[in-house]
């Protein structure tokens, strides 16, 4: 079968548009990855691969000539089937000798020494999409920006996020996808998720909407392998990982922030998510409150602030360093 077919099959998938036979293929496929996370450190010559062909041709010979007997539960059989033709997709692909982890880290030169070739970046309370040469599409949230490097598309797909950004990346098995962050690389084959990673946050967040993704901490060599509804929090300081609660919504693609009953500490980050601005207070009452409020990129900083203000009955003042300050 052409390699074409098994390209469609995967972006049929990812597209919510595969049938439920198609669905459980990719799953077994899928779930192949977590079976054995240990990286072959060898990959099988051309004579091994033409042994394994073989045995999967005689396999399926012997299924097929088994057929009669098993007509009467058709269901049943179904399942054997899907993972003999999960086997013949991941050798057409090659990837039954590779998991997500084989892939180590994209090439140094596409982290360092290859020149720049696209920049694309966000002011306060702005937000925008762009489509990538290789039909992937990336909407970058409010001060937020996202670097291509000389070669993208070629032999690896390696971008660099600061800020947030929700991704939906063509599948291309041959072509990983990446993104690096201060501290995190994330690779999926193709796949939609969500990665806010400001560098002044304490922490960086993922979160996974349709695949799957793989996601490593360069300084202690951590890796996980994120699900569809998965998040996960990084934590800079003890640099961990840990589950969170996911969102139904990413409403900021929608140009707005919903917070309910958080901290001043919690609103003050939001707020310089939106409009690049540090929200400060020494005032007891202004750091005690739980706030409860939209943001919504529409409004400028100022008259955010002055509903903010008028909830606690305050006053703001912009201090020499440019933050606001409620008092």
């Amino acid at each position: 079968m052409k390699f074409s077919v098994y390209k469609d099959l995967l972006k049929r998938y990812h597209a919510d548009e595969s049938t439920k036979v198609e669905r459980q293929l990719v799953d077994i496929w899928y779930d192949s990855f977590e079976e054995e996370r240990a990286v072959a450190e060898v990959r099988p010559g051309e004579e091994e691969k033409l042994r394994v062909k073989e045995r999967l041709r005689k396999h399926i010979d012997a299924n097929k000539q088994e057929e009669p007997k098993l007509k009467r539960n058709k269901q049943k059989r179904l399942a054997p089937w899907l993972r003999v033709a999960a086997a013949v997709i991941m050798l057409i692909l090659g990837i039954t000798w590779f998991k997500p982890t084989d892939f180590g880290l994209p090439s140094r030169k596409y982290r360092t020494k290859e020149p720049i070739v696209m920049h694309f970046s966000t002011n306060s309370g702005e937000y925008k999409t762009v489509k990538l040469s290789d039909g992937s599409v990336v909407t970058l949230n409010a001060n937020s920006s996202l670097v291509l490097k000389d070669g993208y598309g070629e032999k690896q797909r390696f971008v660099q996020l600061r800020g947030e950004a929700f991704f939906e990346i063509r599948p291309l098995a041959d072509r990983p996808f990446w993104v690096q962050t201060d501290e995190l690389f994330i690779q999926v084959l193709g796949t939609s998720f969500n990665v806010k990673a400001y560098d002044y946050r304490p922490k960086a967040e993922i979160t996974v909407s349709t695949g799957r993704v793989q996601v490593s901490s360069e300084n202690k060599g951590q890796s996980l392998l994120l699900h569809r509804g998965d998040g996960y929090i990084y934590d800079r300081a003890n640099k961990q990982f840990r589950k969170k609660a996911v969102p139904a919504t990413l409403a900021w693609r929608d140009g707005s922030i919903s917070l309910a009953q958080v901290s001043f500490s919690e609103l003050a980050l939001c707020f310089r998510d939106v409009y690049g601005i540090s929200l400060i207070s020494t005032d007891a009452a202004v750091l005690s409150h739980r706030y409860t409020l939209k943001l919504k990129y529409e409004r400028s900083a100022s008259q955010t602030l002055e509903i903010i203000c008028h909830m606690l009955n305050k006053q703001y003042r912009k201090e020499a360093n440019g933050s606001l300050n409620i008092f």
